[in-house]
């Protein structure tokens, strides 16, 4: 929702429809403007309003009525379509649910979230959302991580109302190569084959654009603020309709959207045994 994010909607939408999701790809309008992005672009469109919270409450639903539920944060932008490489890795480990992560860490990111319709995941997620309406002041991807015991921390362990044995079996999708990310945070990026990118993650949200995230998005050349990612990949219809109508790969179609990429680009593999997440403090120690 809001100016930053509405404009995209549509371009969000024909992506996903091009790679074969336009029966499956349901957008959350968290306002007006959104709202007639969406049905502009004939998408399957339902009105909320703004509140991180909507993040969970719309997959919870869907999971009550028994529907496997991929969450995509709109800043995602599809290389591929990800059902067939989610199904497969979810059923190598009959896993419940499938995460996002970080290149350099083992640190999750719920810009893209993968749920298993199981008991086990609806309980999860309903505890989840019940604790983070309760705590508003809490960061809602170090809740995730935390109920997922997956590093960071919003409150002692004996405190939270899901134990470890009751969270989902879980595992990260492919952070080096196929679910990858902007690299405008020191542990963000990908190496690899981009013919082989799934979803590219551009971390367009206030949350990555702290001060420390400029300066370093500056010392590497990766320019300041998010805008021009998005405007990249998603506000090309005049000059590249083809982005939007077929499952064409961005940088076979234009040498800017394969620099675009590249400025996100590891030059060496993702760490053997990357490091576990930082423990962070709880928001009310």
């Amino acid at each position: 929702y809001g100016p930053r994010f509405a404009p995209y909607v549509g371009r969000f939408i024909e992506r996903g429809r091009a790679l074969g999701l336009g029966d499956v790809l349901v957008v959350f309008c968290l306002d007006v403007a959104a709202l007639e992005e969406c049905r502009a672009a004939s998408g399957i469109c339902i009105r909320g309003t703004p509140s991180i919270l909507n993040k969970f409450t719309l997959p919870l639903i869907l999971l009550q009525h028994g529907l496997d539920v991929m969450w995509l944060d709109l800043d995602v932008f599809l290389f591929q379509s990800p059902t067939p490489h989610v199904l497969k890795q979810q059923r190598s480990g009959d896993y419940e649910l499938l995460i996002s992560g970080a290149f350099a860490v083992d640190c999750v990111c719920s810009g893209v979230v993968f749920f298993r319709a199981v008991p086990r995941t609806r309980k999860w997620l309903e505890e989840l959302l019940v604790w983070m309406y309760e705590h508003p002041y809490e960061h809602d991807q170090k809740a995730v991580s935390a109920f997922l015991r997956a590093g960071e921390r919003v409150a002692f362990d004996e405190a939270l109302p899901v134990r470890p044995e009751e969270a989902p079996r879980w595992a990260f999708l492919d952070p080096e190569t196929q679910f990858v990310s902007a690299r405008h945070v020191d542990v963000a990026g990908w190496t690899g084959d981009p013919d082989d990118i799934v979803a590219f993650h551009m971390l367009h949200g206030d949350s990555d654009e702290t001060e420390t995230s400029r300066q370093f998005a500056a010392r590497n050349g990766l320019g300041v603020g998010y805008t021009p990612l998005m405007d990249l990949f998603f506000n090309r219809s005049d000059s590249l309709p083809e982005l939007y109508s077929t499952a064409a790969l961005p940088h076979r179609l234009s040498e800017e959207l394969k620099e675009a990429l590249w400025r996100s680009r590891w030059p060496t593999p993702r760490p053997l045994s990357p490091g576990r997440c930082n423990e962070t403090v709880p928001m009310n120690w």
